[in-house]
C-alpha cells in the first residue's frame, strides 16, 4: 500500500532570520526589490503546512540541511544563542550539521546542540577520540546522532522511517572543529550504516546532506537504496526561477538516478514543499511541490508569488530581544568613505591589484592587534572573508559586521617562521588560481598588511614567491628571512592552515594566541579611528602566467 509523507525543507540560512532582500522581474522586464523570508514567516508557512497534513491524516517532516550559523549581524552578536532559540521555535524534525556550525569550534556548536529540541544528525561525524577532559564535549549528546549513533527512526503513519545526516568530510580544510574530531569518508559511512538500516527491516531511508548538489547526484547514483536526499551546502534553487530572470532551472525535485533531490536555496527566502508517495519498497512514485518564495509584500505583476504575514509570537521576540541591539549598532556612522571601495577576490585585467577593501581589513587587523598587544609584524588575511563592496557615504558598525565581514571569526596572533611564511603565500595563491594544484576556490587568495610579496605564476612550484619583504618600521622594509621569527595576525580560519594555507599549520605548534577580537571588531576600532577610509597603495604583486 503506498505511504504518503507531506515534506518542507531548508537550508543555510546562515542567521538570516528576517531574511533577505530580493530582486524579481516581472513578465514585462520590470525589476522590483522586495523583502522576502525570515524566521517569523516561516513559521507561519509551516505551521500552515502541518495544518493541511493533520486535516488529511499525512504525516509531516520539516527538516533543516544545515549552515544555520553564521552570516548575518544577528550571529556577529549573538552566535549559536540566537539561533538555538529562535530555529528550536521552528522545531524542525531534524537538522544536518553543516561545515558552518564548526567554524567556532566546538564550543559553540555544543551549547546548540545541548539548547535545541530536536536531533542534529551528522553520522560521519567521529566524536570517538574525543577525550575525557575536553572542554566541550560532543560525545553523548542525547539529541546527537553521530557515527556511535548513526540513524534515527521515526515511525510515520504507521510506517517506519531511518533519518540520517552526512557532512563534509573534509571539514578540517574549511572549518576549525577541535583536534580531537574526526570526520569519516562519505561513501563508506554510508555504505555501513545503509546496509545497518535495511538490516533492521527499514526500507524508507531519507539521507539530510550538506554537501552540495553535485555531490547529491553522486551518491544518488552509488546508493539506489536511498528513498529521497534534502540536501544543502550550496545554495541550489530547483524549480520555475522565471520571476528570478532565470529561464532555464532544474526542476523541483530534481529526480536523479531515480531519488529525488531536494534543496531549496538559502537565507531563508526559501522553502521546499512537496506531498509524496511511496511504495513498498522505500521507492518515491509520486512526488508533487515546489520552491516558495515567502514575500512580505505581493507584486501584481506576479500573481503566482503571495505575500506572507509573520508569525506573532517568534516577530515579536526578534523586536524585542535581538532588532533593537542591531538598529542602535545601524544607527550612528564610524566612519565615512569619499569613494566608493571595491572588492574582488581576485586580480584581473581591470583590477590588477583585487580587491580595494581587503587591504584595508588586513591593515585594521594589525592596527587594532597593535593596540593591545604591542608588537605585531604583519597581517595576512583571505579575500574569502571579505564579502561585499562598499559604496560611498558614512559607514556603520552593522554595515561592517553585517555585511563587509559577517563572520565571526576570532583574530589569532601567532608566531611563524619566514620560510612558513613563503610557502603560506605561495600556497594560497596556488590555491586560489588552481595553478599546479587543484584548488578549493578563489576566497583563498591573500591580501596583507606589513608584507610585500611578489608571486610569478609561471615560476616552478615551491619558488613563485620571489620577493617578500615586511615593514620593520614606518616606510623601512626589510627582506623576510627564511630562518628568522615574525609575528602575525590573521583570522582562526586562515591560521589554522585552511584552504591552501597549509604551510601555517606548521606554526601550530609556535606561540599563539586568542585575542578576542572578531574581524569585525579589529575593523571597527581601526575605522572609527581613521574616520575616513580611501584604497591604499596596494602591498603584494601577482604576476599571473605569461600567454
Amino acid at each position: 500500500m503506498p505511504v504518503a509523507l507531506h515534506l518542507a525543507h531548508m537550508s543555510d540560512c546562515h542567521s538570516h532570520f528576517d531574511g533577505a532582500p530580493l530582486r524579481l522581474l516581472t513578465p514585462d522586464g520590470q525589476s522590483v526589490m522586495r523583502e522576502c523570508g525570515g524566521y517569523p514567516r516561516i513559521a507561519t508557512r509551516i505551521a500552515q503546512l502541518r495544518a493541511e497534513a493533520q486535516a488529511c491524516a499525512t504525516p509531516h517532516l520539516f527538516l533543516h540541511a544545515g549552515d544555520t550559523f553564521q552570516g548575518s549581524l544577528y550571529f556577529n552578536r549573538f552566535k549559536e544563542r540566537a539561533n538555538a532559540t529562535l530555529l528550536g521555535q521552528l522545531a524542525p524534525d531534524a537538522m544536518v550539521i553543516g561545515n558552518h556550525e564548526f567554524d567556532l569550534g566546538n564550543e559553540a556548536l555544543r551549547d546548540f546542540i545541548r539548547a535545541v529540541p530536536f536531533p542534529v544528525l551528522a553520522a560521519n561525524l567521529d566524536n570517538r577520540h574525543e577525550p575525557s577532559e575536553a572542554q566541550a564535549p560532543l560525545r553523548g549528546l542525547p539529541n546527537l546522532f553521530d557515527a556511535e549513533r548513526p540513524w534515527l527512526e521515526k515511525n510515520l503513519g504507521g510506517t517506519r522511517f531511518a533519518l540520517l545526516g552526512i557532512t563534509l568530510s573534509q571539514m578540517d580544510d574549511i572549518a576549525n572543529p577541535d583536534p580531537h574530531t574526526r570526520f569519516l569518508p562519505v561513501e563508506e559511512t554510508l555504505a555501513q550504516t545503509l546496509a545497518a538500516i535495511q538490516g533492521a527491516g527499514i526500507r524508507h531511508i531519507i539521507l539530510l546532506s550538506h554537501l552540495g548538489i553535485e555531490q547529491d547526484k553522486k551518491l544518488a547514483e552509488r546508493f539506489p537504496q536511498l528513498s529521497l536526499i534534502v540536501g544543502g551546502h550550496t545554495h541550489s534553487l530547483l524549480g520555475d526561477l522565471s520571476h528570478l530572470g532565470i529561464s532555464h532551472s532544474e526542476p523541483y525535485p530534481l529526480w536523479h538516478a531515480g531519488v529525488p533531490l531536494f534543496h531549496a536555496g538559502h537565507s531563508a527566502q526559501t522553502l521546499g514543499v512537496c506531498r509524496l508517495r511511496f511504495d513498498d519498497t522505500g521507492r518515491v512514485i509520486e512526488a508533487d511541490g515546489r520552491t516558495e518564495w515567502l514575500l512580505w509584500e505581493a507584486v501584481a505583476e506576479l500573481p503566482a508569488l503571495t505575500a506572507i504575514a509573520p508569525e506573532p509570537t517568534l516577530e515579536q521576540h526578534l523586536a524585542h530581544h535581538y532588532r533593537p541591539v542591531l538598529s542602535q549598532m545601524a544607527s550612528h556612522a564610524i566612519a565615512t568613505l569619499p569613494a566608493p571601495l571595491h572588492h574582488q577576490r581576485l586580480p584581473d585585467a581591470q583590477h590588477p591589484h583585487g580587491s580595494e577593501l581587503a587591504p584595508l581589513v588586513a591593515e585594521a587587523m594589525r592596527w587594532s592587534t597593535r593596540e593591545q598587544v604591542g608588537r605585531v609584524d604583519f597581517a595576512l588575511h583571505n579575500a574569502g572573508g571579505v564579502r561585499c563592496s562598499l559604496e560611498a557615504g558614512p559607514i556603520t558598525e552593522a554595515d561592517i559586521a553585517g555585511r563587509l565581514l559577517p563572520f565571526a571569526i576570532p583574530l589569532i596572533l601567532y608566531e611563524v617562521y619566514g620560510q612558513e611564511l613563503i610557502d603560506a603565500l605561495e600556497g594560497a595563491i596556488n590555491n586560489a588560481t588552481d595553478n599546479g594544484v587543484v584548488g578549493n576556490g578563489s576566497g583563498s587568495f591573500p591580501y596583507v598588511a606589513g608584507l610585500d610579496y611578489r608571486y610569478d605564476a609561471d615560476a616552478p612550484l615551491g619558488k613563485r614567491i620571489t620577493r617578500l619583504r615586511w615593514e620593520a618600521a614606518p616606510g623601512q622594509w626589510e627582506s623576510v628571512a627564511p630562518q628568522a621569527r615574525y609575528r602575525g595576525v590573521s583570522s582562526a580560519y586562515t591560521a589554522a592552515g585552511k584552504e591552501g594555507y597549509m604551510a601555517l599549520r606548521r606554526t601550530l605548534s609556535h606561540p599563539r594566541r586568542e585575542l578576542g577580537l572578531t574581524l569585525a571588531d579589529a575593523f571597527v576600532r581601526w575605522a572609527r579611528h581613521q574616520g575616513s577610509l580611501t584604497a591604499r597603495s596596494p602591498l603584494g604583486h601577482y604576476q599571473p602566467r605569461r600567454a
